[in-house]
């Protein structure tokens, strides 16, 4: 109950956050013009396939709201003093940040499902031929996105007591799984596929560029996504043949272990540092 209580709290101050709903109603105004323009007869899946609207707008935005959304989350509360008073009631450093995860997830949710409900909403009028279950689909993804950098930036708030290392962290781990990455991917890709590693090692250099996808977080959603709406996600089969997509299906569910990994683990090791710190 205290997890609840500290969550169901954390929800309700996020919520009300002016950044937040200026970042969902910026995300919510691209996807409806995004849906507006596309070409006409076409389907949910050419839309989730444009590059503008994975690469700049879902990627893009969604991440942001989520560190927005959580930088401040436990840092904010030292700073004022207030966590000391949240502590004296029963609840234990973990239910504070694994409440603010899911509080502050859940405040992510909210405005990222009301941004995709005008598109959709758009869609009805315009040509497009709407698939509900790959934009519910499509949606439950960007969510599990959110949640990732949502974890993140909760991660960074818990183990630091400096408000601007609490933002700095999550915005640089941003940037170079997004921008910096699609800067530097076909160069790296490049370079690897021009070397030769020492047949001692357990992996050989494709298999290092797969690995440096997997673990970024963003090129995780990119693999599940493409997947998904494409109607290969899970798929039997090896990656290009008529059974299956783009990838195999170990990979696949890499990706979604990965992105799981990215909602956990930077919280453990902020409440590792948290459980230590001097308030």
């Amino acid at each position: 109950m205290s997890l609840e209580a500290v969550a169901r709290k954390d929800f309700q101050d996020a919520v009300r956050s002016r950044w937040v709903m200026v970042l969902a109603a910026l995300f919510s105004l691209l996807l409806s013009v995004a849906v507006y323009l596309i070409p006409r007869d076409a389907s949910t899946t050419a839309l989730f396939n444009n590059l503008v609207v994975r690469d700049l707008f879902v990627t893009l935005l969604v991440p942001l709201i989520g560190v927005v959304i959580a930088y401040n989350s436990v840092v904010g509360e030292r700073s004022t003093g207030s966590i000391k008073l949240l502590l004296a009631l029963p609840h234990s450093r973990a239910d504070v940040v694994f409440g603010k995860v899911l509080g502050r997830a859940g405040a992510l949710g909210v405005p990222v499902a009301i941004s995709f409900a005008l598109p959709a909403l758009i869609a009805l009028v315009t040509p497009l031929s709407l698939e509900l279950g790959t934009y519910l689909g499509y949606l439950l993804f960007t969510v599990l996105l959110g949640t990732a950098f949502v974890a993140l930036a909760v991660g960074f708030s818990a183990a630091v007591d400096s408000q601007r290392i609490a933002v700095a962290g999550p915005v640089v781990v941003f940037l170079l799984s997004g921008p910096i990455w699609s800067v530097v991917q076909f160069p790296v890709q490049l370079y690897l596929a021009g070397q030769t590693l020492p047949g001692w090692l357990p992996i050989d250099s494709a298999g290092v560029y797969r690995l440096l996808r997997l673990v970024n977080p963003i090129e995780s959603f990119k693999i599940l996504t493409v997947e998904f709406v494409n109607g290969f996600l899970f798929t039997a089969g090896q990656a290009g043949a008529d059974a299956a997509g783009s990838y195999t299906v170990s990979t696949e569910i890499a990706a979604l272990a990965m992105l799981a990994a990215w909602a956990l683990v930077p919280p453990l090791i902020g409440l590792w540092r948290f459980e230590d710190a001097d308030l």
